[in-house]
C-alpha cells in the first residue's frame, strides 16, 4: 500500500479519530431503483451507514416508498434533496417537499441539500429557503453571508463528478485522496458525495459515448468506492450527516 497519503492519520494525537460523512444525492428514478442498491450492498459489507438526500419526485410508487422506508429502518439516514431551491410559487413549496418526504419514511428529516437539477443552487436565496425549513443542518457551497439558524455543514468533496469524471478511476482516486487527507488534516472532518446512478452508468464521457463506457465498465463507481471504503475503514469513522452534525456541535 502506498503510505504517502496516510501520514495525516498519525499527526499529533494518535487517539483522535478523524470523521468522514458519506453523502449520496438521489436525483432520478434510475439512480434510486438501479444505483442505490449497489451502494447499500457495499456499505453493508463494511458496516457503514450513510445519508441519502432524496428528491421527493423520484419516489413514484408504493414499492419505492417501501424501499425508502426499509433504508431508514436499516440505519441509513434520508435527507431532503430540495427541488424548489428559490421558493418558486409555480412549484410545490419547500415545506411541502419536506412534509411529503417525512410521510414517506415515517419519521423526522434532519437535513437538507439543494438539488442541482431543475433550478439548482442560487446562493443566498437558496440558503434562506433551506434555513426557513427549521431543520438541524443544511449544506450548500461555502457558507451563507447572513446568520443562519440552521447549522451549516462543511462543503463536500464530489468524488464522482469532480475526481473520477475529470481524471479517471486511478488518477481521480489519488487526487481525491490527497484532497481528503488535506481536509482531514486541517479540520479532522470531511464530507464526501457520490451519486447512485454512477454505480450503473459510466460517470465519464458524454452523450452516446457513455453507452460503450458503461458496457466496458469504465468510469463506474463500484470498484473505486469499494476501494475507498476498504482503505479508510480502519483509519476514520464513517458517519451519517446527522452524526456529523452532533459531532461538530459538540466541538463548538
Amino acid at each position: 500500500m502506498d503510505t504517502k497519503f496516510l501520514t495525516p492519520f498519525t499527526h499529533r494525537n494518535r487517539d483522535v479519530r478523524q470523521v468522514v460523512g458519506l453523502r449520496h444525492d438521489v436525483d432520478d428514478v434510475y439512480g434510486f431503483r438501479r444505483g442505490l442498491p449497489h451502494i447499500v450492498s457495499l456499505e453493508e459489507i463494511y458496516g457503514v451507514r450513510s445519508t441519502f438526500f432524496v428528491r421527493v419526485d423520484v419516489i413514484c410508487s408504493g414499492k419505492d416508498q417501501s424501499v425508502l422506508k426499509r433504508l431508514v429502518d436499516g440505519g441509513w439516514e434520508v435527507g431532503l434533496h430540495l427541488i424548489n431551491t428559490v421558493g418558486d410559487s409555480r412549484l410545490p413549496s419547500p415545506a411541502s417537499e419536506l412534509e411529503l418526504l417525512q410521510s414517506f419514511i415515517g419519521q423526522q428529516v434532519y437535513g437538507v441539500t439543494p438539488c442541482g437539477k431543475t433550478i439548482g443552487f442560487k446562493g443566498e436565496v437558496t440558503w434562506r429557503v433551506m434555513d426557513s425549513l427549521g431543520l438541524n443542518y443544511m449544506e450548500g457551497y461555502g457558507k451563507p453571508e447572513f446568520e443562519a439558524k440552521t447549522f451549516v455543514m462543511p462543503t463536500h468533496l464530489s468524488f464522482d463528478i469532480h475526481y473520477v469524471r475529470r481524471f479517471g478511476e486511478v488518477e481521480g482516486y489519488q487526487k481525491f485522496k490527497e484532497d481528503l487527507m488535506q481536509q482531514l488534516g486541517r479540520n479532522g472532518v470531511a464530507t464526501v458525495l457520490v451519486h447512485p446512478e454512477w454505480f450503473v452508468r459510466s460517470v465519464q464521457g458524454k452523450g452516446l459515448l457513455k453507452i460503450p463506457l458503461t458496457l466496458l465498465r469504465k468510469g463506474l463507481m463500484n470498484k473505486v468506492y469499494d476501494k475507498f471504503l476498504c482503505e479508510f475503514k480502519d483509519k476514520v469513522d464513517f458517519k451519517r450527516y446527522i452524526e456529523i452534525y452532533h459531532h461538530l456541535k459538540a466541538k463548538e
